[in-house]
C-alpha cells in the first residue's frame, strides 16, 4: 500500500479524482481494495480505497468508524 497525508487525501476530494466516504453517505454496492492508507502519531487516519469493478476511488479522510471498516 502506498502511504498518503490527510492533506493529500482531501485535495483528492478536491479535485474530484476521488470521492469523499468519510462520513458514510454514499451507497457503495461494489468490494473494494486498498490503495493507500494515511497514519500518525497515533495510527492510521485516513485512506484511499479502489473499486474492483469501475476503478473509481474513494477516500476516507478522518479517523472514524468507516475507516475502520475497510482497514
Amino acid at each position: 500500500m502506498r502511504k498518503y497525508t490527510q492533506k493529500a487525501l482531501r485535495e483528492l476530494c478536491r479535485i474530484g479524482a476521488a470521492e469523499d466516504i468519510t462520513n458514510g453517505k454514499a451507497e457503495i454496492k461494489e468490494p473494494l481494495e486498498r490503495v493507500g492508507v494515511s497514519t500518525g502519531i497515533y495510527g492510521i487516519n485516513g485512506g484511499l480505497l479502489q473499486g474492483r469493478e469501475t476503478g473509481r476511488l474513494y477516500a476516507i479522510t478522518a479517523r472514524n468508524a468507516e475507516l475502520f471498516r475497510h482497514f
